[in-house]
């Protein structure tokens, strides 16, 4: 009897928004956004109107997390049901043939172009990278060249460098090239007069500044205008162009190293200075490394272009609907 009454506590128990995000991994942004636009869950509400999630709530936005991963839209299967989701998942091999297609026909041709890519950038051939990165934004759509080319050819260079494999050189002549490119795909985008503002930079003590700019090229393509601020900022200075320029997000690129205890402080700073309504969002390859520093402040951790793409059109939507 005391199993069954248990049992039932717990088919009872109900959990507010950022519990439910913690435990999805989904933003209370973009959970709140799937709400007002395709009602994927209806929450309890309490008397002072704070939503409460059931169990069947909370396995529903994971399953969706996790077909959104596998590259399906939200519009496409917000209002699938928990075994109907399920099935999708248990059949991602099949799903995966099919939604990406084009990505397996030319996987052989995008592992050609990175080889070249690497060439120029160990013969020291900027031209030739600058025409290949070119050619590559003609036959690609934007988010195939930023995901399956420009990331990977990124962490390449990256890697290389730090195992000694190219010189401080090469990776001086690369990104200069890569960061030319980049800046120009932003430009490209002209945003709408009412378009939201985001500031995109790396704080103090961060030199690597493509992340940021691939952060400032995937708001753009989804109608934010887009001020770039450059690497190796102190953290007063973002904060400052934020207030000046009444910017809704201020997005930061970590690359290294992941253990700076003074970023951490001036992530903690940085927190306080912003006002109340700016979105922090924080990406790049050590971000996890400071985890808990920016779940203390709120921030929010995105992993990949794609989830950047979700959590930007969540905000903008919470912000201005």
């Amino acid at each position: 009897m005391l199993v069954l009454i248990k049992q039932m506590e717990d088919q009872m128990y109900k959990y507010p928004i950022k519990v439910v995000s913690q435990m999805t991994g989904l933003s209370v942004f973009v959970i709140r956004a799937w709400e007002k636009r395709y009602n994927v869950v209806t929450p309890e509400r309490t008397e002072t109107n704070r939503r409460l999630y059931s169990e069947d709530d909370i396995e529903k936005l994971k399953l969706l997390n996790n077909a959104i991963n596998l590259g399906h839209n939200i519009g496409g299967i917000a209002n699938l049901s928990v075994s109907e989701l399920r099935s999708i998942l248990e059949h991602k091999h099949v799903t995966s043939s099919s939604t990406s297609e084009l990505s397996k026909e030319n996987f052989s041709d995008t592992e050609s172009i990175l080889r070249s890519s690497m060439e120029a950038v160990k013969t020291y051939d900027g031209k030739k990278l600058s025409t290949i990165l070119l050619k590559a934004s003609s036959k690609m759509s934007q988010p195939q060249l930023i995901e399956n080319f420009i990331i990977p050819l990124v962490y390449e260079i990256g890697d290389l460098w730090h195992e000694g494999d190219i010189r401080v050189a090469n990776e001086h002549l690369a990104s200069a090239v890569i960061r030319s490119f980049l800046a120009n795909l932003i430009e490209q985008h002209i945003p709408s007069e009412n378009a939201p503002l985001i500031i995109s930079a790396t704080p103090r003590g961060q030199d690597h500044e493509l992340g940021a700019l691939i952060a400032g090229v995937t708001a753009a393509s989804v109608g934010y205008k887009v001020i770039y601020l450059g690497p190796n900022l102190p953290v007063e200075e973002i904060a400052a162009v934020t207030d000046n320029l009444d910017a809704k997000v201020v997005a930061l690129s970590l690359v290294y190293p992941n253990d700076d205890p003074q970023l951490k402080l001036d992530l903690v700073n940085l927190k306080k200075m912003l006002p109340e309504k700016i979105s922090l969002i924080v990406g790049g390859r050590a971000a996890g490394g400071y985890m808990d520093i920016l779940d203390e402040i709120g921030a929010i951790k995105i992993n990949n272009t794609k989830q950047l793409r979700v959590e930007l059109e969540a905000i903008r939507e919470q912000k201005y609907n």
